[in-house]
């Protein structure tokens, strides 16, 4: 065949078998068996923030959950779709994508902090603060704003737990 359609049909595609074999083993990612190179992956990652930024969830949605399924093995990718569910209130979904992202990378501050934010919020406090603090070691600086959130929520528990300590009644 010449691979022009023939009257209204679609070109004869022909893929290598060892690359179907690599994506099916997977060897290769879908975005690498797309043609996507890695800094396309990310521009695309961009501009999801930017929807989710601007308010535009359910688009920021369906971005990351293409960048996860295009590269799974970018844990970055799997930590914004997670801040997206998590905006939207899919709390448990959120949490599974924070998992995901750090069975990737156990020391990726932002699904640290994610993660912690979750936990503390179902009441598992010496988990999320685990988290929390870990993050911090990993930016000391407080150079990301994920990290200078855990930061204050830190120091907020710290400060509600001493209001408490002060309040009891001293025997």
């Amino acid at each position: 065949m010449s691979g022009k359609p023939e009257r209204g049909g679609t070109p004869d595609v022909r893929i290598p078998k060892a690359l179907v074999e690599k994506l099916v083993k997977g060897d290769l990612q879908l975005g690498q068996f797309l043609g996507m190179t890695r800094e396309r992956l990310f521009e695309y990652a961009a501009v999801g923030h930017k929807m989710l930024q601007a308010g535009r969830t359910r688009l920021a949605l369906d971005i990351f959950q293409g960048l996860t399924a295009a590269a799974p093995q970018e844990p970055a990718f799997h930590t914004q779709l997670a801040a997206t569910l998590l905006t939207m209130e899919r709390v448990d979904a959120a949490f599974d994508a924070y998992q995901r992202a750090l069975a990737l990378d156990g020391s990726h501050g932002d699904a640290l902090v994610g993660r912690g934010e979750i936990l503390l919020r179902r009441g598992n406090v010496p988990e999320g603060l685990k988290d929390l603090s870990r993050a911090i070691e990993l930016d000391p600086g407080l150079k990301k704003r994920s990290t200078q959130r855990a930061k204050g929520t830190l120091l907020a528990l710290k400060k509600q737990a001493e209001s408490l300590k002060a309040a009891r009644p001293k025997r």
